[in-house]
């Protein structure tokens, strides 16, 4: 249906560039009028009328910066259409609204041609490639081409997409999170070459307070029962927020290739789909990192001095596994349990490495009755 002008009009006049745009007009006369009064006045009082072209001016610039152009939001919604996440995804849209000139919506239908769900390294691809469509028409028409992401996705997804992300290091990426209450959508991490620096001394102190034994000496702990042939595999396990047994069941799954344990309980690490007692491949060596609180500070500096961290411990790691296997090429099995941002860095910062996340299903993982297990 069409929008008459007038509704148009009056729909543009309420927006955040619409007020803008008249605060610019407005003042931008009042100021421009005021300047043959202040020459007029000069050898009288121009006070008065400076004092005014100030307050003009000034607010001509306010209406600058209500009409500037402010990136993309790019809202990626990857779950399964069954999966309902209403709340967080109506929280992020908003949030993407308020903050960008534009965004891009990424259901999970765009995932699903033909209703059959795309690889993950096809939809990684996918996601990318229509960002950086995105980008370009923004740059073409002469607009800031900055990306926020705000993820809805799986911790597998946001790994992958942030290994493909990292083939672009021109643009400037900035992910953002639900906050633990799910009220507030915070910047948590900037995708940049500055989370490779070393940490600062501020850095240091932040992961002091939320990681246990931050200083421990990064050597992974050798399982001696591994066959040779999978001997070169290191699996770092990662647990950043609550999670009772999740650092137990890697450390099974990284020893053994079952994803049960003993008990018969299943663990949640799935690595086929249509049959998700397959079992995978075991590890030769696995290094754990644990949160000392059940949720992390979610602020900028703690999410970006963690993601620093356990790149430099797992670099750390895989060179003192590699001497110590004697193999040429380390391949890394990751077991995360992170906030997703975090998790995105990895992938980010991991993007030429030989690695990949192992898949948890939480569902599965339910659907037996936990059982205390020796770790």
């Amino acid at each position: 249906m069409h929008t008459r002008w007038y509704r148009q009009l009056w729909d543009f006049l309420r927006s955040r560039e619409g007020f803008g745009t008249l605060l610019i007009a407005a003042f931008s006369a009042i100021a421009l009028g005021v300047v043959p009064n202040m020459l007029q006045k000069l050898w009288d009082s121009g006070w008065f009328y400076l004092a005014v072209f100030l307050v003009a001016t000034v607010t001509v610039v306010l209406g600058w910066i209500f009409r500037r152009e402010r990136g993309v939001g790019v809202v990626i919604h990857m779950y399964p259409l069954l999966t309902t996440e209403t709340g967080r995804l109506e929280a992020l849209l908003a949030a993407s609204a308020k903050n960008h000139s534009s965004t891009l919506y990424l259901p999970p239908t765009l995932l699903q041609p033909g209703g059959e769900l795309l690889a993950p390294l096809a939809r990684a691809d996918l996601v990318a490639d229509l960002i950086d469509a995105r980008v370009a028409e923004q740059t073409r028409n002469g607009r800031e081409g900055d990306v926020t992401i705000y993820p809805l996705i799986k911790m597998r997804d946001g790994f992958l997409l942030g290994r493909r992300l990292a083939e672009d290091r021109a643009k400037t990426f900035t992910v953002m999170h639900v906050s633990a209450n799910r009220d507030t959508v915070l910047p948590t991490i900037r995708l940049g070459a500055h989370l490779t620096n070393p940490l600062t001394h501020q850095q240091q102190a932040l992961i002091n307070n939320c990681l246990r034994q931050p200083d421990a000496p990064v050597t992974p702990i050798a399982h001696p029962n591994c066959p040779p042939e999978h001997r070169h595999r290191l699996a770092f396990i990662v647990r950043l927020s609550r999670g009772d047994t999740m650092t137990a069941d890697a450390r099974h799954v990284a020893k053994t290739g079952s994803v049960r344990l003993p008990s018969g309980r299943h663990t949640g690490f799935v690595f086929d789909h249509e049959h998700p007692d397959t079992p995978t491949t075991p590890c030769g060596a696995h290094l754990i990192v644990e949160a000392s609180t059940d949720y992390l500070p979610e602020t900028q500096q703690t999410f970006a001095a963690i993601a620093t961290h356990l790149y430099r411990t797992w670099t750390a790691a895989r060179d003192n596994w590699q001497a110590e296997s004697g193999s040429s090429d380390t391949e890394t099995r990751l077991f995360l349990m992170t906030p997703l941002p975090i998790t995105m860095a990895l992938g980010w910062l991991m993007s030429r490495a030989n690695a990949d996340v192992a898949h948890h299903e939480y569902r599965i993982a339910q659907q037996s009755t936990p059982i205390s297990e020796t770790p």
